[in-house]
């Protein structure tokens, strides 16, 4: 299909990226912080980092240069808060994905929110200052990713590093996942987001449900705001856009320029889609017609844990730690993929799975 079949997946968690890799008939290889017993199953060589700084990854590469020969990268979750290191990738090998100018000027806040406004496009009121109004306010990172670092702001909360403010606006957090070669544009489906809190961060990312009710005028300005946002920040491949709604309202957040969770929620390989819109200019496929509602729920540490080495983990669990491997509190342990016919059995199944990692765990 392709004219390579090595491939250099590198992310903060790489296992789903992997797998599609896998399924597309690729070699990847795996460069992360997890190293997954699922990541190692299916991948040529894998690497474990203790975050994606650059001095990590370039020790990993250079690890990877004495028994690979790789021309092509994919990245994922993770380059956010690490642009040097998404450099490193650029100037090393041929990456499929946004280019290092778009990454990084969709995470210049400044600059994309006065892009919004310049697109007409509605969001929740921002400042790069702490706001003195009396309305509910949000802080958030500048340089943030998986809801890491957001919390409830009051005049007395302690702030340091890099951060920006935003309304808290009371809705549904959402998300859409679209492919582009930069003038199609295919948007996949619409989810819904969840979240917990770990600590004092209030908003942790901890899974997506696909086939969410959405209003039909919802879904007409989201495609509209898509149309506008692509050819301004010339996106390319997979991509998405996290959004609010509250009642006929909708509010833009940030786009995700790069593969998202979101991806694993559908049965066709969307990889191949991703990688086929970044080298050629062929038809995009149309999004396919889900006939199931599809769930991903991260599970995390309710304290520290190790992992025991008789767990017989289910088919339905991914991204499965290795034995012995120590688990702190609020650290992701695995993750739960769930299929149901009907939207109201979604909360149930999901809910039904975790117990049962939760008795797998007891100690």
């Amino acid at each position: 299909m392709f004219n390579f079949k090595k491939i250099l997946i590198v992310a903060n968690s790489a296992r789903m990226l992997a797998q599609s890799a896998k399924n597309a008939g690729l070699n990847p290889i795996v460069i992360d912080c997890f190293n997954d017993v699922d990541t190692q199953k299916i991948t040529l060589a894998s690497i474990k980092i203790d975050c994606l700084a650059s001095h990590h990854l370039a020790a990993a590469l250079t690890v990877l240069d004495k028994t690979q020969v790789i021309n092509y990268a994919i990245y994922g979750s993770g380059f956010e808060a690490y642009p040097e290191s998404l450099q490193h990738l650029f100037q090393k090998f041929t990456v499929l994905g946004n280019s290092l100018s778009v990454f990084s000027l969709i995470q210049e806040k400044v600059n994309f929110f006065s892009t919004l406004k310049k697109l007409n496009i509605i969001y929740p009121q921002t400042s790069f200052k702490p706001p003195q109004q009396d309305i509910a306010w949000l802080i958030k990172p500048i340089s943030g990713e998986g809801g890491i670092g957001i919390k409830n702001y009051h005049k007395n909360t302690v702030v340091s590093g890099s951060n920006y403010w935003q309304q808290k606006i009371e809705g549904l957090a959402m998300s859409v996942l679209f492919v582009t070669d930069g003038k199609q544009i295919v948007i996949h489906g619409f989810h819904q987001q969840q979240t917990i809190v770990i600590d004092d961060n209030e908003y942790v990312f901890s899974g997506l449900i696909s086939q969410p009710t959405v209003e039909d005028k919802i879904i007409t300005t989201i495609s509209a705001w898509i149309g506008k946002l692509v050819p301004e920040f010339s996106l390319k491949g997979l991509n998405s856009f996290d959004f609010i709604v509250k009642g006929d309202h909708c509010y833009a957040l940030e786009i995700n320029a790069r593969p998202s969770a979101s991806m694993q929620l559908y049965t066709s390989n969307l990889l191949i889609e991703h990688i086929k819109a970044c080298l050629t200019d062929s038809v995009l496929q149309p999004s396919e017609d889900l006939n199931d509602y599809r769930s991903y729920r991260v599970i995390f540490a309710e304290s520290n844990y190790t992992i025991g080495d008789q767990i017989k983990w289910p088919e339905w669990v991914v991204d499965i730690p290795e034995s012995g491997a120590l688990i702190n509190t609020g650290m992701p342990i695995c993750s739960i993929i769930a299929s149901v016919e009907n939207a109201r059995d979604i909360e149930n199944d999901l809910s039904s799975k975790q117990q049962v990692i939760n008795k797998l765990l007891v100690r």
